[in-house]
């Protein structure tokens, strides 16, 4: 498995469980320490995505490049 892949699966985890706090939060509310998991929860989601989406623009250009190498020849 790819770090690509790593990242994505993390991600699709992450958004499972941030959907269940959401769920959970409108249906009970959450307490103080809910609350702060809650957040890092998020934060951790969007730092993923960021993740995510750097190494996915990485791989785009090195494919660009390889395939502008390839015409060349």
């Amino acid at each position: 498995m790819g770090y690509t892949e790593l990242l994505e699966r993390k991600g699709e985890l992450l958004k499972k469980t941030v959907e269940n706090w959401v769920l959970k939060e409108n249906r009970d509310g959450l307490n103080h320490q809910e609350a702060h998991i809650y957040r890092n929860m998020l934060k951790e989601f969007h730092q993923n995505e960021y993740e995510l989406n750097a190494v996915r623009d990485e791989e785009a250009i090195k494919r660009q490049e390889s395939g502008s190498n390839g015409k060349a020849e």
